[in-house]
């Protein structure tokens, strides 16, 4: 067995090139914010050489073309991720369909209920600038701590009052007796735990993984933590001791380049007691043989102290699987992280930057036009007095004469333009909507599909790696931690109604398909061929295959995934399904007046055959009374 100060030393040592493989990462980092927030760009950034401004800074002249790619896109592919049901399991057997429905509804309203829209949005926005975003899936248990106020209690009740219970703890912070009735009041204070999955995203430079890893598929990695600075009471509702807590070292974030760029400001972290102080805490997922049998098992080891939050291990205990989902808009060789929107816009954003900036200068030199003066041939003075309609005293005609203006060459617009087609084909179609759209106003409908497809294409494939390395490993991760963890059912909105799942019941998934639409043209071209499919189902209904091709179930599905792929949440709300309670109430009470329609119609069939049969019977009677009136 390994001694605690030897895995101390080991997960130190995994810190440490952890660091060192993320410190190569920072810069690019750090250029990716600043471009991001347009406070860098071109090849000249600083003010005017005496220092001090004049009008607005040259500096400050920055375009936006990495901010808008990444918003833009941002835009276009993230609502699908958190929506209703992004993704569907896979079922293993065609018994098992409605089972696999029900966990894919569970698991992703789940998610929606805890924190997926915004983990998703901040993850692939992160992705998009700085090369990969970070989701962790975890279950959090943390205390909390209530006063409550409690007056005439009888002191036989105390013990029921102060009984532990399974996720609460009663202690008694003040009481006081009434001695003429013996009643007791005072103030109690409860410590309650909550339990519940969270998913988060995590910061780049929080996030540390093994330097040799060569994919974004954490579970295979050696080593993986998420090191942040954590307040000492958090610590302590995590459940950590007052006394380990408060002997840890404070955290200072000084040398914290990477934390201090993207908070925008150049300070340190304050608090007026030492229950808020901030602590680095480092909470690592590492394979390392801790039982001597020759096998790197998978161990939880949580440090905190110290610059790197390795000063001493406060935790340290086997686990099943690392928390960790790490999704690419682009595949990197090799490597971990990818290729970001800033690596592919960043040259685009100096070249417009210098362009603009030219354009200003050149602007504000014909607005403040120059001239010329003649030496000892006019007054000086004169001549820097730009009094409206003053007069300028001259020795010779011409002493004064305007120098020729600075012309822009109609080039430049056009190398503007060529930029932003190169931002357009390396960043994908959302960029430019607007300017596509009015490109192809004029197109015939293939034409635009063909168009629009080729257009989307670079979209579609980053919408495509994220869902392969950041969407499908959140909610396989989700689901695995549902099972372990959630004690009772979970009440499900479906088809109209509410399911329960229990998730303790269920069986381990792997396989997972996408539901959703790549982009927003790719959702409108599912939602065109849904229509097409809802045409046949009437048609078929009319002429007489129901039951046999289509049903209404089939029909209620089609409607229901037209409204999803509008993006409409919950479009079950908006259609009964054939199934549920209702509908089976109101199809009985239709059959019912169908089938009284049908025995009142044939007793009407029956009366009248009746009334038809008399007729015939009297006939002979009839000719019989006219012969014997003949006679």
């Amino acid at each position: 067995m390994l001694e605690q100060s030897d895995v101390l030393a080991a997960v130190k040592r995994e810190i440490t090139l952890a660091t060192d493989d993320q410190n190569e990462r920072e810069e690019n980092r750090v250029d990716a914010l600043a471009y991001f927030r347009a406070t860098e760009g071109g090849s000249f950034n600083s003010n005017t050489e005496d220092g001090e401004d004049e009008g607005i800074s040259r500096s400050a002249i920055v375009s936006t073309d990495v901010a808008d790619a990444v918003e833009a896109v941002l835009a276009e592919i993230v609502p699908a991720f958190a929506g209703q049901n992004p993704v569907e399991f896979v079922p293993l057997g065609p018994e098992d369909e409605e089972q696999a429905d029900l966990e894919s509804r569970a698991t992703a309203y789940v998610a929606s209920q805890n924190g997926a829209y915004m983990a998703f949005n901040a993850s692939v926005k992160d992705a998009l600038l700085r090369r990969a975003g970070v989701i962790k899936v975890h279950w959090q248990t943390i205390a909390s701590v209530q006063y409550e106020t409690q007056e005439g209690i009888d002191p036989m009740m105390l013990p029921e009052l102060l009984a532990d219970r399974e996720d609460s703890v009663v202690e008694i912070d003040s009481a006081e007796e009434d001695p003429q009735t013996g009643l007791i009041s005072g103030t109690v204070r409860r410590y309650t735990k909550k339990s519940r999955p969270r998913l988060e995203a995590v910061p780049l430079d929080q996030f540390l993984c093994s330097s040799n890893q060569l994919n974004q598929n954490m579970d295979e990695a050696r080593f993986t933590a998420h090191r942040r600075p954590i307040s000492r009471d958090e610590l302590v509702r995590m459940g950590i001791t007052k006394e380990e807590v408060y002997a840890l070292t404070k955290y200072d974030n000084a040398a914290d380049e990477q934390s201090r760029s993207r908070e925008r400001g150049d300070y340190t972290y304050e608090t007026g007691h030492e229950s808020t102080e901030l602590v680095m805490v480092c909470e690592s997922y590492y394979r390392i043989d801790e039982d001597d049998d020759g096998i790197a098992e998978l161990r939880r080891i949580v440090t905190a102290g110290g610059s790197e939050g390795d000063e001493t291990i406060l935790i340290d205990e086997p686990w099943d699987e690392q928390p960790f989902a790490v999704g690419v808009p682009y595949l990197g060789i090799y490597t971990w992280d990818g290729i970001s929107l800033f690596d592919k816009l960043k040259n685009i954003q100096d070249v417009k930057t210098d362009i603009i900036r030219g354009l200003l200068d050149v602007t504000e030199r014909n607005l403040q036009q120059r001239i010329g003066v003649l030496e000892r041939q006019a007054n000086f003075e004169d001549v820097q007095t730009s009094v409206m309609g003053g007069a300028i005293r001259m020795k010779t005609p011409n002493a004064v004469f305007a120098l020729p203006e600075v012309q822009i060459n109609p080039q430049i617009f056009q190398v503007l333009g060529y930029m932003d087609e190169m931002r357009s084909d390396k960043g994908g179609s959302a960029i430019d909507s607007a300017a596509q759209a009015q490109s192809v106003a004029g197109d015939t409908a293939h034409g635009l599909e063909r168009t629009m497809s080729a257009i989307e294409a670079v979209n579609a494939m980053v919408a495509k790696n994220l869902c392969e390395t950041l969407v499908i490993p959140t909610y396989r991760k989700l689901h695995a931690l549902l099972r372990k963890y959630q004690g009772g059912d979970i009440k499900v909105p479906a088809n109209g109604q509410w399911l329960e799942a229990t998730p303790g019941e269920w069986d381990q998934r792997e396989d997972m398909v996408i539901s959703m639409g790549m982009s927003v043209g790719e959702r409108g071209r599912r939602s065109a061929a849904l229509g097409g499919v809802l045409t046949a189902q009437t048609q078929l209904m009319e002429k007489g295959f129901e039951g046999i091709l289509v049903d209404n179930t089939k029909i209620y599905n089609t409607l229901t995934d037209m409204a999803r792929m509008g993006g409409l949440p919950m479009p079950e709300q908006y259609y009964i399904h054939p199934e549920s309670p209702e509908a089976t109430e109101k199809f009985n009470q239709n059959q019912q007046e169908k089938q009284q329609q049908a025995q009142q119609a044939q007793q009407d069939k029956q009366v009248a055959l009746q009334f038809q049969q008399a007729q015939l019977d009297m006939l002979p009677k009839v000719e019989q009374i006219k012969a014997q009136a003949a006679l």
